[in-house]
């Protein structure tokens, strides 16, 4: 999986999910969405925080303790998990 990109399909649920992501408090619009989504996509996707790369954050804090291929796997068990609560796709 080392060329592999993380399989996002921009449904924007993590950037509406951000009340308890620490470095993120400054963008949180008060109701836990970022204050940089339009039409759940960034608007400041190329200069986004480090804490939203996922390749990066893996990079540089990550790597130590999972192989690429397991931290892709968490973060989709995380994004697949939103995308059940909010019907974006349907739960096993």
């Amino acid at each position: 999986m080392n060329d592999a990109q993380f399989p996002c399909t921009s449904c924007g649920l993590c950037c509406q999910h951000i009340s308890h992501i620490e470095p993120l408090a400054k963008f949180d619009r008060g109701d836990g969405v970022c204050i940089h989504l339009r039409d759940n996509l960034c608007s400041i996707y190329h200069d986004r925080p480090e804490i939203c790369r996922i390749d990066v954050m893996y990079r540089k804090e990550y790597q130590f303790y999972f192989t690429k291929e397991q931290f892709y796997h968490e973060n989709l068990k995380v994004c697949q998990d939103l995308q059940i609560r909010h019907g974006v796709i349907k739960g096993e």
